[in-house]
């Protein structure tokens, strides 16, 4: 899946230029315009005009500014560049002649650049919010969202009835992961363009990913509407309806799903791991071997598929299947857990505590890992190390209120 805010950077803004849909194809057929609007020429002549040094600037290079001025209209910002350059050698004092410079940089994408202009021209009168916005537009197109920020909000302050500002604030904090403050600004960029399905899109993942599962279900049921018959987000609605508890609700999405589409890549995973979590086993197991039919490198398929062996106590059967799982994907607790367990119950002591150590290392949280580990110790007579890891296992039980029932077992739940 692609990242809306990756595709937020390659869109294209310009003073005085609304930015209402900058998110995913939309822009490309805009990137290609290269003639600016009337009301991008005004600011333009305005700023020429309006800002300091103006004056001297037409008297001594009227013809050069105007020159560059077209050369911009037309779209040549290169040429432009050159022109900018010879003025600003001249007036390095000129907030106007950054600007034009920073446009000129902006729109054949060097950004760093034009960035660096713009901040020359904030310096001399930090009172332009366009040319903040600017500013945030080129950080932003950067990758550069910490920075980007402040320059959106300054716009804002200033110029607060204009959308753009909270699009590309909550488009900022989107980047840098930072979902539950996103969240109130993608929402209002949503009222201001609620037709926006690919707007929609992005506050629906944005509060799936900040666990706001309520407004993530909300945006999902609006896209839904518009169209039934996607798998995808009926895929994401199974995990805001699992995210609020509704593991029934969510198994009825996901079902939907494979009667509109099959084959698509993990849904048979998603769908045996709901049923593996209410411990449906041989419907999760179908599952899950479904969704290695599709995808053969599907670690967690092999993971699951190898607990609920281990679960049946089929040690031969879930053995290579957790080994597998383990080659695919050298991260998962709960394979080294499950691993550890079978070579403690066929007396292969050594393996067995390299496997539950290394389970701990990877998430020392799961009670049932120190559990199991502290009893192999009690079976290798290292009473001390026996007894640190019991209290381990208390303390993190009594912390999770989890039964003890569950540990003895070996029966954790999954990660």
């Amino acid at each position: 899946m692609h990242n809306p805010a990756n595709a937020m950077l390659r869109s294209e803004t310009a003073v005085g230029q609304p930015a209402t849909r900058p998110v995913h194809k939309k822009i490309e057929t805009r990137r290609r315009r290269a003639d600016l609007s009337s009301k991008r020429r005004l600011l333009l002549a305005l700023t020429l005009l309006l800002l300091p040094e103006a004056g001297a600037l037409l008297r001594g290079q009227a013809d050069l500014a105007e020159q560059a001025t077209a050369l911009m209209q037309a779209g040549k910002f290169h040429d432009a560049e050159l022109l900018w350059r010879q003025l600003e050698a001249q007036y390095p004092r000129n907030v106007s002649i950054h600007n034009g410079l920073g446009f000129a940089l902006a729109q054949q994408g060097t950004l760093e650049n034009a960035a660096a202009e713009y901040r020359k021209s904030l310096t001399l009168n930090p009172h332009q919010p366009d040319v903040a916005f600017n500013l945030g537009v080129a950080e932003f197109k950067q990758g550069h969202f910490s920075a980007a920020i402040p320059e959106f909000e300054a716009f804002a302050k200033e110029k607060p009835e204009d959308s753009r500002s909270a699009l590309l604030l909550g488009m900022s904090d989107y980047g840098l992961h930072e979902y539950v403050k996103a969240t109130p600004y993608l929402q209002k960029a949503v009222t201001n363009d609620p037709s926006n399905m690919e707007l929609r899109n992005v506050l629906a993942h944005n509060c799936l990913w900040g666990k706001q599962y309520d407004c993530a279900k909300e945006e999902l049921q609006n896209i839904l509407a518009a169209n039934p018959d996607s798998v995808q987000v009926h895929m994401l609605m199974a995990e805001a309806l699992d995210g609020m508890d509704k593991t029934a609700d969510a198994i009825k999405e996901l079902e939907q799903a494979k009667r509109l589409k099959p084959n698509e890549p993990e849904l048979h995973f998603m769908l045996g791991y709901l049923y593996y979590k209410q411990r449906d086993f041989d419907r999760a197991k179908a599952e899950l071997e479904l969704e290695i039919k599709n995808n053969p490198g599907h670690a967690q398929s092999y993971l699951y598929l190898g607990d609920i062996a281990r679960r049946s106590t089929d040690n031969v059967a879930a053995e290579p299947l957790l080994k597998k799982a383990v080659e695919l994907q050298n991260e998962s607790r709960l394979a080294y857990f499950d691993l550890g367990c079978i070579y403690a119950d066929q007396n292969r002591n050594q393996e067995a505590l390299a496997a539950l150590q290394h389970a701990i290392a990877l998430d020392p949280t799961q009670a049932d890992a120190h559990y199991r580990l502290a009893r192999l110790y009690s079976v290798l007579g290292e009473k001390d190390r026996a007894a640190q890891e019991f209290a381990e296992t208390k303390k993190l039980i009594n912390a999770k209120d989890e039964p003890l029932s569950q540990m003895v077992s070996g029966d954790g739940s999954p990660p």
